[in-house]
């Protein structure tokens, strides 16, 4: 995979080079909290991304192993995007984003999600994490499995 040029070697850096706009955070959203895995359900939240944008920030999700394309089961000309590893242990930031967010806009976001970290925030980290692990992993061993 050919690597990026960043423009230092800071951490704050290379993070915000991957995540400083508005259109990665929300492709994250949609994938850890709202189950949406291919280019139409993207497409189709309310933000209203065009194809151009949304195949640029795949693609750069992709190039920095964010996630991976796999081929859906049920199309074999459609294609899904699943977190890595890497891409999963953004859960933690993308929950304290969530955290902040509610706190100051409360009309928005998954209450059941919300009501969960209030009671235990550690707790429904793990559960997430562990649902898209979980989900990545049956549908890699299983391509016939439901997705």
């Amino acid at each position: 995979m050919k690597t990026v040029e960043r423009r230092s070697p800071c951490p704050i850096n290379y993070s915000v080079e991957i995540f400083g706009d508005k259109w990665m955070l929300l492709l994250l959203r949609d994938i850890m909290f709202e189950g949406k895995n291919s280019f139409l359900e993207f497409r189709a939240s309310v933000e209203k991304i065009s194809s151009a944008v949304l195949t640029e920030k795949l693609n750069t999700l992709l190039k920095e192993g964010i996630v991976s394309k796999v081929t859906s089961p049920k199309n074999a000309s459609k294609f899904l995007y699943l977190l890595t590893e890497k891409g999963i242990e953004l859960v933690p930031i993308m929950v304290e984003l969530l955290t902040w967010g509610s706190s100051y806009n409360p009309d928005g976001g998954p209450k059941s999600l919300l009501d969960q970290i209030k009671q235990n925030k550690k707790k429904a980290i793990n559960g997430l994490q562990d649902k898209l692990r979980s989900e990545r992993h049956s549908y890699l061993e299983n391509p016939i499995a439901s997705f």
